[in-house]
Parts: C-alpha cells; sequence; structure tokens
C-alpha cells in the first residue's frame, strides 16, 4: 500500500482500557493486520457500512409497512363503497317497485314502516353481538396477523 500524502493524514491520539486493547490485539491476529491503524481503519469502515445498512433496512421495513397499509385501506374503502353502492341500488330498486300509498293510508304506513324500522334496527343489533360473543370479530377471522396488531398496539 502506498504512503499516504501528509496532508491527507491526521493524527489522533485515543486512551484505551487494557481490555480494550487486548480486543484491538485479538482483532489485529484475526485480520493479519499489520498495524492498529488498519484494525482502526477497518473497524471504522466495517460499522459505517453496517450502519448504514441499518439505516437501509429500517427504511426498507417501514416502506414495506406503508404499502401493506395503504393496501388495506384500500381494500376496506372498496368494501365501503361495494357496500355503499348496494344499498343505493337496493333502494333505489325498492323505492321504483314500491307502489305509491294513499293518501288515507299514509299515517298506518309510516307507523308500520317505524316499526318495521325498529325491528331491522334490533335484528341487526342481536346479530352483531351474536357474531362478536361467537368470535367472528376475532382478528383471527378479520384476517389480521397477531403479531402485527400486538406490535401496534405497543408503541
Amino acid at each position: 500500500m502506498s504512503r499516504p500524502k501528509p496532508s491527507e493524514i491526521v493524527r489522533y491520539t485515543i486512551r484505551l482500557k487494557r481490555a480494550q486493547a487486548e480486543r484491538v490485539a485479538a482483532i489485529k491476529a484475526q485480520l493479519h493486520a499489520r498495524s492498529d491503524n488498519e484494525v482502526f481503519d477497518y473497524l471504522i469502515t466495517v460499522a459505517a457500512d453496517q450502519r448504514d445498512d441499518l439505516v437501509q433496512l429500517v427504511y426498507s421495513i417501514v416502506g414495506n409497512l406503508a404499502d401493506q397499509l395503504t393496501h388495506r385501506i384500500q381494500s376496506v374503502e372498496t368494501v365501503t363503497q361495494l357496500h355503499l353502492a348496494l344499498t343505493d341500488s337496493f333502494i333505489k330498486c325498492a323505492l321504483t317497485s314500491l307502489p305509491e300509498v294513499p293518501q288515507s293510508l299514509l299515517a298506518t304506513a309510516r307507523a308500520r314502516a317505524a316499526l318495521i324500522y325498529e325491528q331491522v334496527n334490533l335484528t341487526a343489533a342481536r346479530e352483531f353481538q351474536r357474531r362478536r360473543d361467537s368470535g367472528a370479530y376475532a382478528l383471527s377471522e378479520l384476517g389480521v396477523e397477531e403479531g402485527a396488531s400486538e406490535s401496534s398496539n405497543r408503541g
């Protein structure tokens, strides 16, 4: 290896504990290095490279997590839009196929419709409770990984 120019050299004086000096000597033997400078050069280079690799790994993990989260949110949005479209289509179908209520029966029809509406809501609430009690809304049933939710609950 050619000697660097004196203007490229920076001198450091460091103090090491005995255990650290023994560790440097052990690494020097493992690397078959000619000097302590080569050991320090290797350690600085490896440490910097490992740090850069770790930073890249963290960015990759965060990017993958963001992509998965975006995909799941898009899936929920798609299901919500489908539900809205089906509900809209059902209401339009029902409104166009039902006959008009005569004026004389309007009050009775409204009372009956309110009763039916209440029964539908009670039936939906009972079904929701039945599904909750049966575990249908458990994370595993919904397709959510247990580890992902536990780590998000910790943060």
